[in-house]
């Protein structure tokens, strides 16, 4: 009787415990989705059910009214804003109430936390200024001819392959081709190392960045356990990476800067650049005119980047750096690269207007191109700011409020201001916007007419927002649409794609990974172009 009593007690404290605690946003008139006791919004993410992109989609598309909306992780509130000028007012005139991001990558001794993502407060500001000058454009001019090499060495592989088909073409996974070539851009580019992962498959080079930027479920909950529970996370020194991916990147970026110094080696990469970096060598430069256009979906350096700072970093600091840049960098092209080849494959009359374009260009410069001839392709940018509309790699942005901030009323009808407490999680629902119909007329429909001369001007910039907004955008947008912009002028060049038998028809998302995958893979057929 005693044990049945306790735990009908035990039942009853729970229960008013978790009323208590979920009831929170109703009791202030904020709608959300109703949670599940401990889990939240989380257990159709957990058990794979969802994914997160399209439950935030569900949510903000199930409040139109709402000025911002509420969601449960676990059991920490988080806001969802939906208001343009209140995403407005948290990512750049009030900056600095939301200057943190609120995801963690790794524990207090971790690279990952030395990151210029997980960086906080002063410390993140005198990164990106000591950083920030390494992403110019004249600093990514140098870097086109290491792309340019690696895109050769893919397409000499995928030729190869279609040589040895019974048909004269070949379906291929495009998310492991287009990883290939950003973990060989990335190696020459930032370490200065030679890697041929098309045909040298299982190198350790491409090996270290598959278990870096593949976002799986143990990853994931890490994240989560991180952001959630940081004693916890403590407790366990939970990391994202695994122990041997931090030994084996801190080696390759010690020891490569370490054999540059013994023999005075100079070569424009990333690795130089932290060099400079470590040195106070590092400076903004004056823009320089012939650099073209950088792109519609390029954002702008702000005026934290542009301080100058007189800052000692530690080793572990740069190594934390390149780290960011192999995820971000692999991650990002190769993700952004195969949703675009999918969507050129189901689409021939855009990828036939693109390859005549690139045609034209490469008569114009005599077969070899330059970073002005990229950046210069009108069409090209189009089409690769729409595959961005469409499928942002960042599906939603997050800030940390560090000061109570008064976020007004929820919604037209209600009463009082809702003032958002300080440690509370603030989340812009990225893909949600960018499939807005109200934004983004017909917004499923791939597009590029949407950023043509005529239309571009139509677009409230709050409502596109691939690589972010305000002072914590990207800090290597440019490096990335570069990248992506290289690789199809590659392959466009002297391929043509079409859907093949496991293309996926209609896209889906996978619901396996936290990032950004069909269901399936991107599979297309290469032929090549007559």
């Amino acid at each position: 009787m005693f044990v049945l009593v306790f735990l009908a007690i035990l039942v009853a404290v729970t229960t008013l415990y978790f009323r208590r605690l979920y009831s929170s946003f109703s009791r202030h008139g904020i709608k959300h989705i109703k949670p599940i006791p401990l889990f939240g919004s989380m257990l159709n993410i957990i058990l794979r059910r969802e994914h997160v992109s399209d439950q935030f989609s569900r949510l903000y598309n199930e409040f139109p009214e709402e000025r911002f909306v509420g969601r449960y992780e676990f059991t920490r509130e988080l806001i969802v804003v939906r208001d343009l000028e209140l995403i407005k007012k948290i990512t750049v005139k009030d900056f600095e109430h939301f200057i943190d991001h609120r995801f963690e990558f790794g524990n207090s001794e971790s690279y990952s936390s030395r990151t210029l993502l997980s960086l906080r407060g002063q410390e993140w500001k005198d990164m990106r200024s000591t950083l920030s000058p390494a992403f110019t454009s004249s600093k990514m001019r140098l870097m086109v001819p290491f792309m340019v090499e690696v895109g050769e060495q893919m397409m000499h592989s995928l030729h190869r392959l279609i040589k040895q088909s019974k048909d004269g073409s070949v379906d291929l996974e495009c998310k492991d081709l287009t990883g290939r070539y950003a973990n060989d851009v990335i190696a020459s580019c930032a370490f200065g190392l030679k890697v041929d992962s098309h045909n040298d498959k299982n190198n350790s080079f491409y090996e270290l960045g598959k278990e870096m930027s593949s976002i799986n479920f143990r990853q994931t909950l890490a994240i989560f356990i991180l952001s959630n529970a940081p004693m916890l996370a403590e407790y366990l020194k939970l990391d994202i990476l695994c122990e041997a991916s931090r030994n084996a990147f801190r080696s390759l970026v010690l020891d490569a800067m370490r054999n540059r110094e013994l023999k005075n080696i100079i070569r424009p990469d990333m690795i130089h650049l932290l060099m400079e970096a470590k040195k106070g060598k590092l400076t903004h430069e004056d823009v320089n005119p012939d650099d073209g256009a950088v792109g519609f979906a390029t954002v702008t350096e702000s005026a934290v980047g542009k301080k100058a700072v007189n800052r000692d970093w530690s080793d572990n600091d740069l190594v934390a750096q390149a780290v960011v840049f192999f995820v971000a960098g692999f991650e990002t092209v190769s993700s952004t690269t195969s949703f675009l080849l999918h969507e050129l494959a189901l689409h021939p009359d855009v990828q036939e207007r693109l390859a005549q374009e690139i045609k034209e260009t490469d008569a114009k410069n005599g077969g070899k191109f330059d970073f002005n001839s990229i950046q210069n392709m009108v069409y090209m940018d189009m089409v690769v700011s729409e595959i961005l509309r469409i499928w942002p790699p960042a599906t939603f942005l997050d800030r940390l409020c560090q000061k109570d901030y008064n976020l007004g009323k929820p919604n037209p009808k209600a009463e009082k201001d809702y003032i958002v407490r300080k440690g509370t999680g603030v989340l812009i629902p990225v893909y949600s916007i960018h499939h807005d119909p109200k934004y983004f007329p017909n917004p499923e429909k791939f597009d590029p007419e949407r950023f043509s001369a005529e239309n571009r001007h139509t677009i409230n910039p709050l409502t596109y927002m691939p690589f972010g907004i305000g002072p914590r955008n990207c800090i290597g947008s440019r490096f990335a649409l570069c990248e992506v912009k290289v690789m199809i002028y590659q392959i466009l060049r002297e391929m043509e794609v079409s859907p093949c038998e496991k293309t996926c028809i209609p896209a889906k998302l996978s619901n396996e990974s936290f990032n950004l995958k069909l269901e399936g893979g991107h599979w297309v057929k290469f032929r090549p172009r007559t």
